[in-house]
């Protein structure tokens, strides 16, 4: 496969889809974020949301299995970063339409600069802010060898850059050894002093420490009045699909990467324990 980098995942998409002059649906999740949706429409093609699985949180399988002959493309995102491997689901959709490509967006994983094969057409990684590795910007793909790939050039926005960047292999692997060992120790904090039933399984938990909570809402107020910082993403792009929609009214991504503190951490699992007394107070 060949090596790629760009500004943003986003600019790599976009370059591949154009260059190869891709056109048609796509199939992507109900939680996907945003720009990627505008990347897809600013190239030309068409969208259809799929719900999510219960058991992977991902893109619904038996879903895209049906919906795989009519696409153009499949977009795998890896929520929340879960680290599996889900090529057979891939070798099934291609029994479905061999001429279907997939994309296999693994922006929210560790970035990987040794793949040497793929069942996906295009794998992409995200070294941008807030992402599991945070070199300030920059995203790494995979491209396979029987697909064409040039930069191409597009209106500056806050969506696309023509700006170029370069990989910096060991800057990347100094930092990740440093970011991960400072998210272990965070994680460690959260699952030790918060209730296991509202934590998500560990494959999930390497980007952000995800929870699920009836109170969300609360809970992220209350981080901000204390200077607090944490995340639900995203808003739903289809009000359909039940289990995103679920996903999204529980979900808070808690911090654990370099711009919070053990002492943050441990002070959010405060927060959060304090409300549920209250709340489970107040049912009672």
């Amino acid at each position: 496969m060949k090596l790629l980098t760009a500004n943003r995942a986003t600019k790599l998409l976009y370059n591949f889809l154009k260059v190869n002059n891709i056109t048609g649906k796509v199939l992507l999740p109900a939680n996907i974020c945003p720009e990627v949706v505008k990347t897809l429409h600013y190239a030309g093609m068409t969208t259809q949301f799929v719900d999510l699985q219960v058991e992977t949180l991902c893109i619904h399988q038996e879903v895209v299995l049906t919906a795989a002959k009519d696409a153009s493309m499949l977009l795998f995102v890896h929520t929340y970063g879960i680290e599996h491997d889900f090529y057979s689901f891939f070798d099934q959709v291609r029994e479905q339409n061999p001429d279907i490509i997939i994309v296999d967006d693994k922006c929210l994983c560790l970035p990987d600069l040794e793949v040497k094969d793929s069942a996906a057409d295009l794998v992409l990684y995200s070294t941008g802010e807030r992402k599991l590795v945070s070199l300030g910007g920059g995203a790494i793909g995979y491209l396979a060898d029987q697909w064409e790939y040039d930069e191409v050039e597009v209106e500056e926005s806050e969506l696309l850059s023509n700006e170029l960047w370069l990989l910096d292999p060991k800057q990347l692997y100094m930092k990740m050894d440093t970011i991960i060992a400072h998210k272990e120790k965070i994680n460690a904090i959260y699952r030790a002093m918060l209730p296991e039933a509202m934590q998500l399984p560990d494959a999930y938990q390497h980007w952000r420490f995800n929870i699920l909570v009836q109170n969300k809402q609360q809970i992220l107020d209350a981080f901000a009045a204390e200077g607090l910082e944490a995340e639900s993403r995203y808003a739903l792009l289809d009000e359909s699909c039940v289990v995103a929609s679920n996903l999204h009214a529980y979900v808070i991504h808690l911090y654990n990467d370099k711009c919070f503190t053990l002492e943050q951490a441990c002070r959010a699992c405060e927060i959060i324990n304090a409300l549920l007394s209250d709340r489970t107070a107040e049912e009672e």
